[in-house]
């Protein structure tokens, strides 16, 4: 793409030369020759600040004011500039958004793998779900005309899903679930439901009978597909039509539903689907990562916590090695629910791990302060060492830790 094209697309200005742009960021550290930055206003900074280092490493910026480097291009919003660049890349795309509060990544990942074999997809990279990250995601992303694009919104305060799905305009969107997550500054129904306002065709959700509500004609139903399930040999074995297919990983009942979504999906855009075509995906980076470790199994489900999630990696972990199980905890952030410590409690109460260590601030009614000596003072051969937490207490380290240790 050329400057001179950014400039008509974002109805700014392009002062200077035109040249082509390699690829778009918001972060100067990230830039390099020919990159295009954003000098976007945060909370705390401004990216105009760092312009003069864009030019240092060869790039180019959007700015909202005068700048003595050239060339560039001025506009009167650099965040709208950024999402009106996005969303013109994939204006002609089956554009498909998916929320909820947890399950939002999976679910699209398997939607992506699936749709891959009927067009180019275009879709936001990881847990990108934020009026930035998905713009950046769909610009640099390799496909020019996409078929598909697919994409998560996310939501931390109120409002966030409406002011997304205003400016990426899906025709479907999933809701894959309504839960406690972010719960200390949003209403998660009213949230998520909210989508159903910039959804132009249906959207996909649980049968949740308090969104059946809100969705009213435009809500549609999961089916499912998946008869039964079951583990061999750190592989998922799924039943359907009676017909068995192997998955890569362990997936639980919460991954379990993110497939059904993905699956309803194609069948509701009357397209085809083989589970063989699943056959080498996995869940990304501190997503349900299971590894074996000697004669033990940990399992990584660092990237975030919930309730639902925590009885999610607590019930695999179960049905793996019942309660030779140990639990290394971080506290979940940004949750607000009546008799949290009660419900905490009833699910340690159903798993019975054998040892249960905590990370970072009191939270859990129970367990003690981890420490690898302490783990390595319980831990015996055959134990699932369970992982979890919110990823800012950083427990990928933690987990690493113990790589080395057993």
């Amino acid at each position: 793409m050329k400057l001179s094209e950014v400039a008509k697309i974002t109805g700014g200005k392009l002062v200077g030369k035109d040249v082509d742009v390699s690829n778009f960021c918001s972060n100067s550290k990230e830039c390099s020759k020919g990159s295009l930055f954003f000098a976007l206003k945060g909370a705390k900074r401004d990216g105009h600040e760092f312009i003069e280092e864009v030019y240092e490493k060869n790039g180019y910026a959007v700015s909202e004011h005068e700048i003595p480097f050239s060339p560039y291009v001025k506009v009167q919003s650099t965040i709208r500039a950024l999402t009106t660049l996005a969303f013109e890349k994939i204006k002609d795309s089956l554009r498909i958004a998916v929320t909820g509060s947890c399950g939002k990544t999976t679910t699209k990942e398997i939607i992506s793998h699936l749709l891959e074999k009927h067009g180019a997809v275009c879709k936001s990279v990881g847990n990108f779900n934020t009026d930035v990250g998905i713009s950046l995601s769909i610009l640099n992303d390799p496909q020019k005309n996409p078929s598909y694009a697919i994409f998560e919104i996310g939501a931390r305060f109120p409002g966030d899903v409406e002011q997304l799905s205003t400016i990426f305009k899906p025709h479907i969107s999933i809701i894959t679930f309504v839960g406690s997550s972010h719960s200390m500054y949003i209403d998660p129904l009213k949230e998520k439901s909210s989508i159903v306002k910039q959804t132009e065709k249906f959207v996909l959700y649980d049968g949740n009978d308090n969104l059946k509500k809100v969705l009213m004609e435009k809500g549609r139903v999961l089916r499912k597909h998946v008869d039964s399930f079951k583990y061999k040999e750190l592989k998922t074995i799924v039943k359907v039509s009676g017909e068995d297919y192997a998955l890569n990983g362990i997936w639980g009942e919460g991954q379990i539903k993110d497939l059904e979504f993905a699956l309803t999906l194609m069948d509701e855009l009357g397209m085809s689907w083989d589970l063989n075509d699943l056959r080498n995906f996995s869940f990304l980076k501190g997503r349900m990562n299971i590894k074996y470790l000697n004669k033990n199994i940990i399992i990584d489900d660092t990237y975030n916590a919930s309730l639902e999630s925590l009885i999610n990696a607590a019930q695999v972990a179960f049905k793996l090695k019942g309660k030779n199980v140990i639990w290394v905890l971080a506290p979940m952030e940004e949750i607000e629910v009546d008799g949290l410590s009660k419900r905490l409690l009833h699910i340690k109460d159903e798993f019975s791990p054998k040892a249960i260590f905590t990370v970072g601030r009191l939270f859990y009614p129970f367990g003690e302060s981890y420490s690898l000596e302490r783990l390595n003072n319980v831990v015996k051969d055959g134990d699932i060492i369970l992982v979890k937490g919110s990823r800012i207490y950083t427990l990928g380290k933690i987990v690493e830790e113990i790589e080395g240790a057993l």
